[in-house]
């Protein structure tokens, strides 16, 4: 009898600047190709530092996947181009799918729960994904410290 065993991909940086992320502001992570690597999913978490300051607006960060069925002239949506830049996106009108966010009660170093990409996609994660970034806390990040990072999902058949 076979066993499915769940297997983890290496840790893997995002390419998302991070650091100085204004309030109000949002950033798109450089594209992660995953036509080689086949994962079915992605489990992404964050490690972010505030600037000194107390929290307004609607004292969150938020996460969003976008991505592609098509590797090899991706479109994607709310004017991403799959390169790390700075985006600027109105959470109300945003098309992308949420897949996490972080409550910021005061400044100071936060870490997000780890969480999952594949659900904004149907359970399946897409040849081309990235994240999508937006400050809503009332407070910039600082200028250092501020990382992202992710580890694929496959099945192992024993």
């Amino acid at each position: 009898m076979s066993t499915i065993r769940t297997q983890f991909g290496p840790v893997t940086n995002f390419s998302l600047t991070l650091n100085g992320l204004a309030s109000a502001s949002g950033r798109s992570s450089a594209k992660v190709e995953n036509q080689n690597s086949h994962y079915i999913d992605a489990i992404c978490q964050f490690k972010l530092k505030t600037a000194a300051g107390s929290p307004s607006d609607r004292y969150a960060i938020y996460f969003f996947a976008w991505g592609s069925a098509d590797d090899v002239s991706p479109a994607f949506p709310a004017g991403i181009t799959g390169i790390d830049e700075p985006i600027f996106a109105a959470l109300e009108t945003l098309s992308l799918r949420p897949v996490g966010s972080v409550y910021v009660a005061s400044s100071g170093t936060l870490i997000t729960p780890p969480f999952s990409v594949a659900p904004a996609f149907g359970n399946v994660l897409p040849p081309v994904w990235g994240i999508l970034a937006i400050n809503r806390s009332g407070l910039a990040l600082d200028a250092a410290d501020n990382i992202g990072f992710w580890r694929g999902v496959e099945f192992e058949v024993s």
